[in-house]
């Protein structure tokens, strides 16, 4: 059971967390719009930028999982989550290197942005099991 200090970390974290989902979600959509919309080089210029943010990201959700690390089904989830937002970001490097732009803009909007979209359910999650356990 986490102690009292590594909820309270959890939580801040989790929280901190927040306001990057939101700021890549809508980085992301921006990104794909442009895309879509022939801006290439501002869009994949956009898209290196963020690659910090989706870092950061990635690193709190860490910390969060590590934290709850023995509330196993809470753990679990994060630990998914940070997962799939990792292999999505893995995955724009085929189309990228192939310059397949559109594959791009549909795996940036249609997995990835919807992944960051669904951060605050998790969030929330997060926050009533470690008021639970505290």
């Amino acid at each position: 059971m986490p102690t009292q200090e590594q909820i309270q970390a959890a939580q801040q974290a989790s929280e901190s967390a927040l306001p990057f989902a939101e700021l890549l979600a809508t980085r992301l959509t921006d990104i794909a719009d442009g895309l879509r919309r022939g801006d290439d080089a501002p869009a994949l210029s956009s898209l290196g930028e963020s690659t910090g943010d989706i870092e950061s990201f990635l690193t709190y959700l860490t910390l969060v999982s590590e934290i709850v690390e023995s509330e196993a089904p809470l753990s679990s989830r994060v630990v998914e989550y940070v997962g799939s937002i990792a292999k999505q970001v893995e995955s724009l490097e085929e189309p990228l290197s192939n310059l397949d732009l559109v594959e791009v803009a549909d795996t940036i909007e249609l997995d990835l942005v919807r992944n960051l979209e669904e951060y605050p359910v998790i969030h929330q999650n997060l926050c009533t099991h470690l008021a639970e356990v505290n």
